[in-house]
């Protein structure tokens, strides 16, 4: 076996392999460097609800808050009214899609998916915030929302980056998707066209990591929050316009 995997593997990459074995070798006899209570295999909570709240939570609404001028006129949220009542501007009515009849804020009961009872062009805004990870054809949200949307006006939409699974959700939706940059641009822009798609990554390497960890907005400073790093994206943020 030896002879013919020196006939196989070229003997420019050898050297790094065989590299590779010595160190796996020389690692199992090193002791494992103290992580202190991260030294762990499940998280501190789920979200970090208990530990002052969600980090993702402070990433979606610094990119709804700086784009606070977008909600206006008439604006769809998914769930619930929080986002477009806290931030928007100049708004003269609020509807709440929901999936779910029990939903007691719900004005309109539909799959975001795929919504025909709502008229086109019937909205300035639509605010979908981490909804688009439990949807299969990712497009389908995106093409509702161009539907729906008057011209000129504004889809603001949160994803998750580096995220765990939503254990709730996932059982009820399934989920499909984490997001990059690059992945939420170009397939928004599949949808509303070139230049008409800016996409904002929120997050850095504690960020993430804490995330996963499930600790909150306590654990961690405003400037540690604060701190962008486009290889550790937590909270992808996407603002697309309907052409006029």
């Amino acid at each position: 076996m030896r002879h013919v995997w020196r006939e196989h593997v070229p003997a420019a990459i050898r050297g790094p392999v065989n590299s590779f074995r010595h160190a796996r070798r020389e690692s199992k006899w090193r002791k494992p460097r103290d992580l202190g209570d991260l030294r762990r295999t499940t998280p501190f909570s789920t979200w970090g609800a208990s530990r002052g709240g969600s980090i993702a939570r402070v990433y979606i609404a610094e990119f709804i808050s700086a784009h606070a001028a977008d909600i206006r006129g008439r604006v769809l949220e998914i769930a619930s009214d929080d986002y477009a009542r806290r931030y928007g501007r100049s708004v003269d009515e609020v509807d709440v899609l929901d999936i779910f009849e029990g939903n007691p804020r719900a004005t309109i009961v539909a799959d975001l998916a795929e919504a025909p009872a709502i008229p086109d062009g019937r909205f300035d805004c639509v605010l979908v915030t981490q909804v688009l990870s439990w949807i299969y054809d990712v497009r389908a949200p995106l093409r509702t929302a161009h539907r729906i949307l008057a011209p000129g006006g504004v889809l603001l939409a949160t994803a998750p980056g580096i995220a765990r699974i939503a254990p709730v959700e996932a059982e009820l939706f399934g989920e499909w998707w984490h997001f990059t940059s690059m992945s939420a641009k170009r397939v928004a822009e599949e949808i509303f066209g070139e230049g008409n798609v800016e996409v904002e990554a929120f997050g850095n390497v504690l960020a993430a990591a804490g995330f996963l960890f499930g600790l909150g907005t306590d654990d961690l400073t405003p400037e540690e929050l604060a701190l962008r790093d486009p290889a550790f994206q937590v909270i992808v943020g996407i603002r697309a316009v309907k052409a006029k």
